[in-house]
């Protein structure tokens, strides 16, 4: 009995010692690989130990096998197949240990290499290999025909791997209804765990027909919109400035893109608005949005603003005649101090300021709004109530800013006494509160004084001089010269006889 189990394992050799070779390994790995993986290690030692069984039931029964190749075929494909096992957890569990690849990926080179193997062993036992080819085309074809929506599921899966659109650990959302995490891309089905810690298992073939967003891709910035409601009463541009600097804050927000915040819409009893950030973690946006609404609600407090309540909000104030007379002195008290800055004006007397205070207008501009553009007509002139505006000449982006006017200044005029077209472009910088006063309600002062006329040109002269930065003799001659073709503009312009 001795002599052919030896025979037998000397025609064989050196495949029995490759196999305790490899049935140590198996042993070995089962405390390397992971949970998932030692299945394979078992199917790995039930290979070999059916080897080196067959391989010593076919030497001690080598009378009863005969010359029948089969068994020895049998054995050799066992041998083969748990190298395949011990080669696929070497590469993918030791080599390549710390990238994690897709299961699929690696039952399907393991396929492969099944079938290789197969091949190699049968043609080289010289079995028929396309007789075994077309039954099993055969067979699975009917099989193919039993399990179409399986087959589905794994075609779409390998569609998954193929394309690389998705890759496990990567946020998606599936058709509005699931948003989670990519946990595994198996054969029949993909993994995904939500950020309520479920495992959801949802066929490769409806992934294949979902629209799916992925957070995760092409980068993991993502943008959160955040909506609030503010007052009316708070002007836009100091809405947003106050969102965006304590959104700016905070650590998790990226600094590129930056955060801004856009006015959405008009509501009945407030304005909306969106603030929109940009972050990294789309597993922590539920508690960063919370971060940010704090902080929101916080910044605004700090800065007066109100937040209404979603209804109509009816303020009821008791005026009195005291606080109304005082409301009306204080904003007459800015108007008659505004136009007192106006060196035009400080020919008029009190009686004149008077009423000119009482016939101005108040406009409000935010930023970037244009005020007045460079060559278009206009009859008023502007005195800046609050913030601030650039004065700029030149066209598009041929412009070039030459000052800036801030509280107290005024600029347009020229344009209110003759009627010329706006010399310059004025822009806000800021929010900006400007005071108006027109051709109208100084067409009756000068219809009442003529010779107002006279002495607003010659103001008109020497500021015009001054600007121009003529040398003293020069300058003398340029102020004549100048204040005549006012005077005469003036008159022209309102319809008086002009007097000195």
């Amino acid at each position: 009995m001795y002599s052919p189990l030896s025979q037998e394992w000397s025609a064989q050799w050196p495949l029995p010692v490759v196999a305790l070779a490899i049935l140590g390994l198996l042993f070995a790995l089962r405390f390397v690989v992971g949970p998932d993986e030692r299945g394979r290690v078992r199917a790995g030692i039930f290979f070999v130990g059916t080897y080196l069984v067959s391989l010593s039931a076919i030497g001690l029964l080598r009378p009863a096998v005969g010359p029948h190749n089969w068994p020895r075929v049998l054995s050799v494909l066992l041998f083969s197949f748990s190298v395949v096992i011990a080669s696929g957890l070497l590469l993918f569990d030791v080599v390549l240990g710390r990238r994690e690849l897709p299961r699929i990926l690696r039952d399907l080179v393991h396929a492969v290499a099944y079938l290789i193997t197969a091949a190699i062993v049968l043609t080289r036992s010289e079995v028929d290999v396309t007789r075994v080819f077309t039954a099993s085309v055969l067979t699975t074809a009917v099989i193919g025909l039993a399990l179409q929506e399986t087959l589905g599921n794994i075609m779409a899966g390998l569609a998954l791997q193929l394309e690389r659109d998705l890759e496990i650990g990567d946020w998606v959302k599936i058709d509005d209804k699931i948003t989670g995490r990519i946990r595994e891309v198996r054969w029949r089905a993909t993994t995904v765990v939500t950020k309520n810690g479920d495992l959801v298992l949802i066929p490769n073939g409806v992934i294949a027909r979902s629209l799916i967003t992925n957070f995760s891709r092409p980068t993991t910035a993502h943008r959160q919109w955040i909506t609030m409601r503010v007052h009316f009463r708070h002007p836009p541009a100091k809405v947003r400035e106050v969102v965006v600097e304590a959104v700016r804050a905070q650590s998790f927000v990226r600094a590129d893109p930056a955060p801004d915040c856009i006015l959405l819409d008009f509501k009945e009893d407030a304005s909306t608005y969106a603030c929109r950030y940009w972050m990294d973690d789309f597993q922590r946006d539920d508690s960063n949005d919370s971060a940010v609404r704090s902080a929101i609600w916080y910044a605004l407090h700090r800065a007066g603003m109100e937040i209404p309540f979603p209804s109509m909000n009816i303020n009821v104030t008791e005026m009195n005649e005291d606080r109304e007379q005082r409301k009306h002195d204080e904003e007459y008290a800015r108007r008659v101090d505004a136009l007192s800055r106006v060196d035009v004006f400080r020919a008029l007397d009190a009686e004149k300021i008077d009423r000119l205070a009482r016939r101005m207008r108040m406009i409000i501009y935010g930023p970037g709004e244009v005020v007045l553009r460079q060559g278009d007509p206009g009859d008023s002139l502007y005195v800046v109530r609050s913030g601030s505006v650039a004065v700029q000449l030149g066209a598009h982006v041929a412009r070039k800013e030459v000052a800036t006017l801030s509280s107290g200044q005024f600029f347009g005029e020229m344009s209110l006494m003759t009627g010329e077209s706006r010399a310059a472009t004025v822009v806000a910088k800021s929010d900006c509160e400007c005071y108006i006063v027109d051709k109208e309600a100084f067409q009756e002062i000068l219809d009442e004084r003529p010779e107002l006329a006279g002495v607003i040109s010659d103001i008109l002269s020497r500021r015009q001089v001054v600007l121009d930065g003529a040398t003293a003799d020069a300058a003398l001659v340029n102020q004549t010269v100048q204040k005549n073709q006012l005077r005469s503009k003036i008159a022209a312009f309102f319809g008086i006889g002009a007097k000195r």
